[in-house]
Protein backbone atom coordinates (compact mmCIF):
# COMPACT_ATOMS: atom_id res chain seq x y z
CA UNK A 1 0.00 0.00 0.00
CA UNK A 2 1.44 3.32 -1.04
CA UNK A 3 1.59 5.95 1.68
CA UNK A 4 0.15 9.40 1.25
CA UNK A 5 3.15 11.76 1.50
CA UNK A 6 0.89 14.51 2.80
CA UNK A 7 0.29 12.46 5.95
CA UNK A 8 3.89 11.97 7.04
CA UNK A 9 5.61 14.75 5.16
CA UNK A 10 5.51 17.04 8.16
CA UNK A 11 6.14 14.56 10.97
CA UNK A 12 9.14 16.57 12.07
CA UNK A 13 7.00 19.68 12.42
CA UNK A 14 4.31 18.37 14.75
CA UNK A 15 5.88 19.92 17.81
CA UNK A 16 7.71 16.86 19.08
CA UNK A 17 11.23 15.65 18.66
CA UNK A 18 11.78 13.01 15.99
CA UNK A 19 11.54 9.54 17.49
CA UNK A 20 12.93 7.23 14.84
CA UNK A 21 16.04 7.40 12.67
CA UNK A 22 13.73 7.78 9.66
CA UNK A 23 12.01 10.78 11.24
CA UNK A 24 15.39 12.17 12.27
CA UNK A 25 16.65 11.86 8.69
CA UNK A 26 13.59 13.66 7.36
CA UNK A 27 13.80 16.43 9.97
CA UNK A 28 17.46 16.97 9.10
CA UNK A 29 16.69 16.98 5.39
CA UNK A 30 13.97 19.60 5.77
CA UNK A 31 16.17 21.65 8.09
CA UNK A 32 19.20 21.77 5.80
CA UNK A 33 17.03 22.50 2.78
CA UNK A 34 15.44 25.38 4.69
CA UNK A 35 18.85 26.72 5.67
CA UNK A 36 20.06 26.53 2.07
CA UNK A 37 16.91 28.26 0.80
CA UNK A 38 17.35 31.00 3.38
CA UNK A 39 21.04 31.45 2.55
CA UNK A 40 20.17 31.68 -1.14
CA UNK A 41 17.59 34.39 -0.41
CA UNK A 42 20.11 36.31 1.70
CA UNK A 43 22.68 36.19 -1.10
CA UNK A 44 20.10 37.45 -3.57
CA UNK A 45 19.04 40.25 -1.21
CA UNK A 46 22.65 41.26 -0.59
CA UNK A 47 23.48 41.32 -4.28
CA UNK A 48 20.28 43.25 -4.98
CA UNK A 49 20.95 45.97 -2.42
CA UNK A 50 21.67 49.32 -4.01
CA UNK A 51 25.16 49.31 -2.56
CA UNK A 52 25.65 45.60 -2.06
CA UNK A 53 28.62 44.85 0.13
CA UNK A 54 30.85 42.53 -1.91
CA UNK A 55 32.67 41.27 1.18
CA UNK A 56 29.49 40.38 3.05
CA UNK A 57 27.84 38.75 0.03
CA UNK A 58 31.00 36.84 -0.84
CA UNK A 59 31.19 35.56 2.74
CA UNK A 60 27.57 34.39 2.46
CA UNK A 61 28.32 32.72 -0.88
CA UNK A 62 31.29 30.83 0.57
CA UNK A 63 29.22 29.68 3.58
CA UNK A 64 26.35 28.66 1.29
CA UNK A 65 28.63 26.65 -0.99
CA UNK A 66 30.27 24.96 2.01
CA UNK A 67 26.87 23.98 3.43
CA UNK A 68 25.80 22.73 0.00
CA UNK A 69 29.04 20.69 -0.27
CA UNK A 70 28.37 19.12 3.12
CA UNK A 71 24.78 18.32 2.18
CA UNK A 72 25.83 16.72 -1.10
CA UNK A 73 28.61 14.84 0.66
CA UNK A 74 26.12 13.32 3.09
CA UNK A 75 23.88 12.24 0.23
CA UNK A 76 26.46 11.23 -2.39
CA UNK A 77 28.99 9.54 -0.11
CA UNK A 78 26.81 8.10 2.65
CA UNK A 79 23.01 8.10 2.29
CA UNK A 80 22.31 7.41 -1.37
CA UNK A 81 24.87 4.58 -1.61
CA UNK A 82 23.41 3.07 1.58
CA UNK A 83 19.88 3.28 0.19
CA UNK A 84 21.05 1.45 -2.92
CA UNK A 85 23.06 -1.12 -0.94
CA UNK A 86 20.12 -1.90 1.36
CA UNK A 87 18.57 -3.84 -1.52
CA UNK A 88 15.02 -2.71 -0.79
CA UNK A 89 14.53 -0.19 -3.60
CA UNK A 90 11.78 -0.34 -6.15
CA UNK A 91 12.57 0.65 -9.72
CA UNK A 92 10.91 4.01 -9.04
CA UNK A 93 13.26 4.56 -6.07
CA UNK A 94 16.29 3.79 -8.24
CA UNK A 95 15.06 6.22 -10.89
CA UNK A 96 14.41 8.82 -8.19
CA UNK A 97 17.96 8.56 -6.80
CA UNK A 98 19.46 8.60 -10.30
CA UNK A 99 17.53 11.78 -11.10
CA UNK A 100 18.76 13.43 -7.88
CA UNK A 101 22.33 12.44 -8.79
CA UNK A 102 21.87 14.09 -12.20
CA UNK A 103 20.47 17.22 -10.55
CA UNK A 104 23.49 17.33 -8.24
CA UNK A 105 25.67 17.73 -11.32
CA UNK A 106 23.72 20.81 -12.43
CA UNK A 107 23.59 22.25 -8.91
CA UNK A 108 27.33 21.70 -8.48
CA UNK A 109 28.12 23.45 -11.77
CA UNK A 110 26.06 26.48 -10.76
CA UNK A 111 27.55 26.54 -7.26
CA UNK A 112 31.08 26.42 -8.71
CA UNK A 113 30.25 29.35 -10.98
CA UNK A 114 28.83 31.25 -8.01
CA UNK A 115 31.89 30.44 -5.89
CA UNK A 116 34.16 31.69 -8.69
CA UNK A 117 32.47 35.10 -8.49
CA UNK A 118 33.85 35.53 -4.96
CA UNK A 119 37.37 35.50 -6.34
CA UNK A 120 37.02 38.40 -8.71
CA UNK A 121 35.38 41.75 -8.79
CA UNK A 122 33.99 43.14 -11.96
CA UNK A 123 31.53 45.77 -12.98
CA UNK A 124 28.67 43.32 -13.45
CA UNK A 125 29.44 41.31 -10.28
CA UNK A 126 26.07 41.96 -8.61
CA UNK A 127 24.10 41.13 -11.75
CA UNK A 128 26.11 37.92 -12.19
CA UNK A 129 25.51 36.91 -8.57
CA UNK A 130 21.79 37.65 -8.86
CA UNK A 131 21.50 35.66 -12.07
CA UNK A 132 23.40 32.63 -10.78
CA UNK A 133 21.78 32.50 -7.34
CA UNK A 134 18.34 32.82 -8.94
CA UNK A 135 19.02 29.97 -11.36
CA UNK A 136 20.64 27.87 -8.65
CA UNK A 137 17.74 28.58 -6.31
CA UNK A 138 15.20 27.45 -8.88
CA UNK A 139 17.03 24.21 -9.67
CA UNK A 140 17.80 23.49 -6.01
CA UNK A 141 14.27 24.28 -4.83
CA UNK A 142 12.76 21.77 -7.26
CA UNK A 143 15.42 19.25 -6.19
CA UNK A 144 14.73 19.85 -2.50
CA UNK A 145 10.97 19.62 -2.99
CA UNK A 146 11.33 16.26 -4.75
CA UNK A 147 13.50 14.90 -1.93
CA UNK A 148 11.11 16.18 0.72
CA UNK A 149 8.13 14.64 -1.05
CA UNK A 150 9.68 11.20 -1.58
CA UNK A 151 12.11 10.71 1.31
CA UNK A 152 9.41 10.83 3.97
CA UNK A 153 9.90 8.79 7.13
CA UNK A 154 7.36 6.21 5.98
CA UNK A 155 8.84 5.77 2.52
CA UNK A 156 12.40 5.83 3.82
CA UNK A 157 11.48 2.94 6.13
CA UNK A 158 10.57 0.97 3.01
CA UNK A 159 13.94 1.80 1.43
CA UNK A 160 16.27 1.11 4.36
CA UNK A 161 15.80 -0.50 7.75
CA UNK A 162 16.14 1.46 10.96
CA UNK A 163 19.30 -0.49 11.83
CA UNK A 164 20.85 0.16 8.43
CA UNK A 165 20.09 3.87 8.72
CA UNK A 166 21.63 4.01 12.19
CA UNK A 167 24.71 2.35 10.69
CA UNK A 168 24.89 5.10 8.03
CA UNK A 169 24.88 7.77 10.73
CA UNK A 170 27.58 5.88 12.62
CA UNK A 171 29.68 5.55 9.46
CA UNK A 172 29.28 9.26 8.73
CA UNK A 173 30.42 10.12 12.23
CA UNK A 174 33.42 7.83 12.04
CA UNK A 175 34.49 8.59 8.48
CA UNK A 176 33.44 12.17 7.72
CA UNK A 177 36.97 13.52 8.07
CA UNK A 178 38.87 10.35 7.23
CA UNK A 179 38.02 10.19 3.58
CA UNK A 180 39.12 12.57 0.89
CA UNK A 181 37.34 15.85 1.50
CA UNK A 182 34.24 16.13 -0.63
CA UNK A 183 34.37 19.01 -3.01
CA UNK A 184 32.02 20.19 -5.62
CA UNK A 185 33.01 18.25 -8.70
Amino acid sequence: MKSDPREDRHVAHRGHAPRTPHENFYAGLVQVHGELRQASAQILAGASAERGNHTSVNRRIRAFVEELENHHRSEDVFFFPAFRAAGRLRSTDIAFLDARDDEHVVIVRLAEELQALTERTRSNWAASVRSLITELGQVADAHFAAEEQVLTPRHLAEMITQGQLVDVYREMGQNWNRSTPYRLR
